[in-house]
């Protein structure tokens, strides 16, 4: 089975290797490319000044902990934002679901009546911007990687499962199909391939292309690879 990997180049060597050793053949290809925000990333002090903070992704995580920050009251989205602010001496809560939506569900109480700041990219959900005392630093930026490397993978679909990591992945992919030419081939090939989306807002992004595609229960690469693994077997 051959599972190609859409993430950031950051990201994708230890995801690649994992699933390598589980004995899948990988397609890794950063359809995004991460910007960091440096106008924000100068002010990191300044968030001590906020009751909670929230942390949406590994990226953000990384930018705190290489600038030794730490917060008392930290929210992360995910095991791996959790285990790096951890690795910093933090003790992040998490939300049930790894998702905005339900951290929002779930935390909005606990928060009503906090100055809240949220650490995340300038492509994050907008629900968490519902708290009643909320700023948003964007701590860096997600743009769209377009080259030689993207028109390849974009040209010969040569795979069994695509796996999407975000919804701007998922419009990067399909940006640069419409750029080529592609897009309908490509609507067309993607209905013989198994698309897996990482989240709900991933997969309401892939219908919105008229994607059907299958989620993991646990919305991180954990539950991916678990998902995958699953599928190999029943071929």
């Amino acid at each position: 089975m051959k599972v190609a990997i859409l993430r950031p180049k950051e990201y994708l060597t230890s995801i690649s290797e994992r699933l390598k050793q589980e004995g899948f053949d990988v397609v890794a290809v950063p359809f995004l490319k991460i910007v960091p925000n440096d106008k924000s990333i100068a002010k990191i002090r300044d968030l001590k000044d906020f009751d909670a903070l929230i942390v949406t992704s590994q990226t953000s995580a990384r930018i705190l902990v290489e600038h030794e920050f730490k917060h008392d009251y930290v929210i992360a989205i995910g095991k791996k934002t959790a285990e790096i602010l951890k690795s910093a001496g933090m003790d992040p809560k998490m939300p049930s679901k790894f998702d905005s939506k339900t951290l929002y569900e779930e935390f909005k109480d606990e928060l009503k009546d906090k100055k809240v700041a949220i650490v995340r990219s300038d492509k994050g959900d907008p629900i968490l911007l519902k708290l009643p005392n909320v700023e948003e630093i964007i701590l860096y930026r997600i743009e769209f990687e377009h080259g030689d490397e993207q028109k390849k993978l974009i040209e010969s679909m040569d795979f069994d499962v695509i796996v999407f990591s975000s919804s701007m992945m998922v419009r990067s992919f399909f940006e640069l199909a419409k750029v080529m030419g592609k897009f309908d081939d490509v609507l067309e090939k993607l209905k013989n391939k198994i698309v897996i989306a990482i989240g709900p807002p991933t997969k309401k992004t892939l219908e919105n292309y008229g994607i059907k595609a299958l989620m993991p229960d646990e919305y991180s690469f954990d539950g991916v690879i678990g998902l995958l693994k699953t599928l190999k077997q029943t071929r």
